[in-house]
Formats: structure tokens, C-alpha cells, sequence
């Protein structure tokens, strides 16, 4: 069994390539090395988020395009109401569910036969998002019951999930956190043509345009700290709520030159940002967790975020970044103030950030993790 080749498909997922959003790099990750494994990966992506890529393949993967409607908890929903469709008559071994509305599908798909898995990258931060309505927010929370209790294996990217999951829900899941990748510093060139970022000038939020970041205190900076330091906002709206959170943040900047949106990035460009960035921030108001502080880790940059429990998983206060009472505005801006002039400080706990970080999260254990699930779930099922 331990070298059967499996045809896995991955549901719940904006898709591949990952363009923003944690659970779009987490499978992008772990799917890359199980297609290189020998396994057949096919990623159910939501057409309008793959409207740029035109292959119908991607690092191994098999990209399965659906339509989706892009607002609200709707888009995870209907990606999994079309994937599940697909899956029920096709050929695919083991359902893999992320986003969690595609969780109502679980029982269904459970029912034809399939093994099902769900991975939980955050809890109350979906249901108790602000960009939700109070229907996406009873859907969210809704399916994330039915596919838990439903589903052959329950998995989590963080402990401190996995601690609620099992207190919750009388079930113990399996830990199968993000990794940190070996980053290669790429001078800023680039940055340099469209933003005039020559290194070290500049302060980094970058991630999913959603209220829940509170991308609006990294803006209270421009007006705070030395006016050579510029700001610099990565990453795109995903549907109407958010596409307006985006456009007040913009209304809020108004036409500051130190503050620059760039859009979602990828590819050469993001590894400038990271590579090249003073600090990088996330004040956010909850997380499950944050692949974008290991991303900073990998390029030895600090960062300054809220301590939650996400964040302490990954930080250690002063030593690997520093760490800020999380509702408190007044500490984060102290906090960035006092670090933005101590170079040497940034630099030295960058540099434990990376070497400490290393061990403790790597996309190889997690994706060998994954197939050993697999393979465990196969073997129950032909037990019984």
C-alpha cells in the first residue's frame, strides 16, 4: 500500500497558481510534492481566479477549473458543490476539502465511496469575520460542523487548533502545519523600476486584502514615522466586501506618495518585497496560520504582529520578532516607531527568526505527513 500511486483531489481552493491566501500556498506547497511523489493531484479551481493562468497544469498539478460565485461564504460553497459533483463520478480516490463552506459537501462525498479529509486553516476568524453577513457567517460555521464530523480525517495547520478542534469536537486532529522555504535575496530591481523601493525603505503588509488584517493601523503609520520610510500594501481584494475594504483603505492613503498598493504579487516581485522590506507587519485581529510570517522568517526579516495565538506558535517575543498586545493600536505603532531605528536589532532577530524557524516547519515533512494519512485511511478502510 505504502507505494500505491492515489488520485487525490483538492477542494475548497481559489486554485493554483497561489496568487494570495494562505490555503491557496498550502496546497500549491503540499500538492507540488505529492505530484512529485508519484500521486495524481487535481486542484477544483475557481474559474475567475485562474482567468490569467490558461495551462491546464501546474508544478504537476491538474487544475480542474468550476464556476463559483465570487462573494460572501459563497465561493468555497459552490467550488465545492461543483468539485464534489465531479468527484462523485470520476475516478479520485480521496476528497482533500480547505475552504469551509466546501465542507457541507463532505457526507455527500463520503456516501459515494470517496475518503474524505478536511483541513481547518482558521476557525472563529471565518465565522466571525466582519466582511461576512450574518447567513456566510451561519454557512461558514454551519459546514465546518458537518464536514468535522463527517469527514474519515480531520487535520489542522496550527496546535492551537487542534487544541479547539479536540476540546469541540471529541475527535483528535492531525497536525500538518505550513512550511518555511529556503528563500533566494533578490536585489531590488523590480521594486526599484515600478515603486522607486531601493531596500530597506520600506515597511511590508502583504497578504489578502481583509478587515480582519487591519491593514488600516499599517496605514496609521504614514502620518507617525520618518517620512523616508514608505508603506507598502501587497495583495488583492477577493470579492465586493473586501473590494470595498480595499477601496477605503486607498480613500484613507489618499494620494500619500509613501504609500504604495501594489496589488497581489508574485513570483520575482514578491520575493523583492520580502527580501527587501525593513519590517514586515501584520497587526491582524485573529489567524489560523500565518504563512506569510514564515515567508518573512525565510528571508531573515522581523516582524512585528499581534499575539495571538497563531502568532506565539511562531514568535518569540524580542528573540524570533516582536509581539504586540493584540487589540491594542497605541503598542503596534510604539512598537515599529522604536524598531524602524534600530537596524542592527531587525537584522540580528531576522537572522534567529530563520534559523530557528527552519527546523520546526518544512512543506517536505508536511507533505509526507499527508501521504501517510493517506495511506493510513486506506488501510482502515480495507480493514473494515
Amino acid at each position: 500500500m505504502a507505494h500505491r500511486k492515489l488520485k487525490i483531489a483538492f477542494i475548497g481552493t481559489k486554485g493554483v497558481p497561489a496568487k494570495w491566501g494562505g490555503i491557496e500556498k498550502y496546497i500549491e506547497k503540499v500538492g507540488q510534492r505529492l505530484a512529485e511523489r508519484g500521486h495524481e493531484v487535481t486542484v477544483f479551481a475557481s474559474k475567475w481566479y485562474c482567468a490569467g493562468y490558461k495551462e491546464s497544469v501546474y508544478a504537476g498539478m491538474h487544475i480542474f477549473r468550476v464556476p463559483s460565485l465570487r462573494f460572501q461564504a459563497t465561493d468555497a460553497m459552490t467550488n465545492g458543490f461543483w468539485a464534489s459533483k465531479a468527484i462523485i463520478t470520476g475516478p479520485f480516490e480521496i476528497a482533500h476539502f480547505h475552504g469551509l463552506a466546501s465542507y457541507f459537501y463532505v457526507p455527500v462525498v463520503k456516501r459515494a465511496g470517496k475518503l474524505t479529509v478536511t483541513t481547518t486553516h482558521a476557525m472563529e476568524s471565518n465565522w466571525e469575520n466582519q466582511k461576512y453577513n450574518l447567513l456566510g457567517r451561519w454557512v461558514i460555521k454551519r459546514a465546518f460542523k458537518l464536514g468535522v464530523k463527517h469527514a474519515h480525517a480531520t487535520t489542522t495547520v496550527a496546535g492551537h487548533l487542534k487544541d479547539k478542534i479536540r476540546r469541540k469536537f471529541n475527535t483528535e486532529p492531525v497536525l500538518l502545519p505550513s512550511g518555511l522555504e529556503q528563500m533566494h535575496w533578490h536585489p531590488p530591481q523590480i521594486i526599484k523600476n515600478k515603486y522607486d523601493l531601493e531596500g530597506d525603505d520600506f515597511l511590508l503588509f502583504l497578504g489578502r486584502i481583509d478587515p480582519i488584517k487591519r491593514i488600516e493601523w499599517v496605514l496609521d503609520l504614514a502620518r507617525l514615522i520618518d517620512t523616508n520610510i514608505r508603506l507598502v500594501v501587497a495583495g488583492g481584494a477577493q470579492d465586493s466586501k473586501t473590494e470595498a475594504y480595499l477601496q477605503s483603505l486607498k480613500q484613507k492613503a489618499g494620494k500619500d506618495p509613501n504609500v504604495i498598493f501594489t496589488g497581489p504579487v508574485a513570483g520575482q516581485e514578491k520575493a523583492e518585497l520580502f527580501g527587501n522590506c525593513l519590517i514586515f507587519l501584520a497587526p491582524s485581529a485573529d489567524e489560523g496560520l500565518p504563512i506569510t510570517v514564515l515567508e518573512a522568517a525565510a528571508y531573515a526579516k522581523c516582524s512585528i504582529v499581534s499575539d495571538l495565538p497563531a502568532f506565539q506558535a511562531v514568535i518569540e517575543n524580542r528573540q524570533t520578532g516582536f509581539l504586540f498586545p493584540k487589540n491594542n493600536r497605541e503598542s503596534f505603532i510604539a512598537t515599529v516607531q522604536q524598531m524602524i531605528h534600530s537596524p542592527e536589532q531587525l537584522k540580528k532577530v531576522g537572522e534567529a527568526a530563520r534559523s530557528r524557524l527552519a527546523p520546526q516547519f518544512s512543506w517536505d515533512r508536511t507533505a509526507k505527513r499527508t501521504e501517510e494519512l493517506y495511506y493510513k485511511l486506506f488501510e482502515s478502510k480495507r480493514l473494515n
